[in-house]
């Protein structure tokens, strides 16, 4: 009882969460395990989004939910190499479809991650497009504006709020593991800062909020990474996302602590992380392994797009 008195003094009013696949995927992520501790909860992470998305999703969320300083924020920042851009209206994109998670075609944020993976340069990003429109350096830019200008939205709100990101963004993801929608591929370990001095100025973003970066923490965990068995090539295949594992891990080491939450984890959080260990250890592919968490997991409800 004394356990329970303690939980129920520390739950907060509400919580909302932004973010990419880090923070919103096909299992249970740090957020949706935290959002067990709230009276209210929104996870506003969608796969692909890059940081001009997330920055205006904030301020969507907060012009219709009216974020108030008895809430919490979490902002999971993405990576430079992402083009945000939307539409209400649905837009084909030659018959591809989206995943498990999502109608890609159908949303209001269309987004695929990289510019430089498959999908997006057969899709959308021809080399027209990247002579024109890309440049590394403006949009490592454009992701430290959307920072600066989310934090002053939050602090002139006075709530409690979280900022985290994937790797060392000035690292332009140099620091990430070589693989199709982590950034582009086959960088050698640099420092944008170094490379464009102009661009020091945003080593003076105040990282008070900030909790390490989720991605680093994960990878350094390997051997609590997914695999799973590709029935097509019969082959075992790491996933680089993090497991339950690693967000149970990183909610209980990194995430509480910060925000002053001593007591042990309730009963859902619990049974939530037991139930996903049967679910993995019953299912050795991906795709059975996402539709048996969608069938016995009734919590996980908000799998999908919010917002506009």
């Amino acid at each position: 009882m004394e356990n329970q008195s303690k939980s129920q003094t520390l739950k907060k009013n509400r919580l909302f969460v932004f973010g990419c696949s880090f923070t919103m995927y096909a299992w249970p992520t740090y957020a949706d395990f935290l959002g067990y501790e709230f009276d209210h909860y929104e996870n506003w992470g969608f796969p692909g989004l890059g940081n001009r998305a997330i920055a205006e999703r904030v301020a969507e969320c907060h012009i219709k939910n009216n974020i108030t300083k008895d809430d919490t924020v979490l902002v999971q920042w993405s990576t430079h190499t992402r083009n945000d851009w939307h539409t209400f209206r649905t837009v084909e994109f030659k018959g591809k479809r989206g995943d498990a998670i999502r109608n890609t075609d159908e949303i209001g944020w269309k987004t695929k991650g990289s510019i430089f993976n498959y999908m997006n340069r057969e899709i959308c990003y021809d080399d027209k497009w990247i002579e024109t429109f890309w440049d590394e350096h403006s949009y490592f830019m454009h992701g430290q504006n959307a920072i600066i200008l989310t934090t002053g939205l939050l602090e002139s709100i006075g709530c409690t709020y979280r900022m985290l990101s994937i790797g060392e963004m000035e690292k332009l993801g140099s620091d990430m593991p070589d693989a199709p929608g982590f950034g582009e591929s086959n960088h050698e370990k640099i420092n944008v800062y170094e490379e464009k001095k102009e661009l020091e100025v945003y080593k003076n973003i105040d990282k008070t909020n900030w909790l390490q970066p989720l991605g680093l923490y994960s990878w350094k965990n390997k051997e609590l990474q997914y695999t799973f068995y590709d029935p097509n090539s019969k082959k075992d295949w790491t996933e680089l996302h993090p497991s339950h594992w690693q967000h149970y891990k990183y909610l209980n080491e990194v995430v509480r602590p910060s925000l002053g939450i001593t007591d042990k984890n309730n009963d859902k959080q619990v049974n939530t992380y037991k139930v996903l260990d049967q679910l993995k250890n019953d299912n050795k592919d991906l795709l059975s392994f996402e539709e048996a968490i969608l069938d016995k997991i009734i919590d996980y409800k908000h799998i999908g797009y919010v917002g506009f």
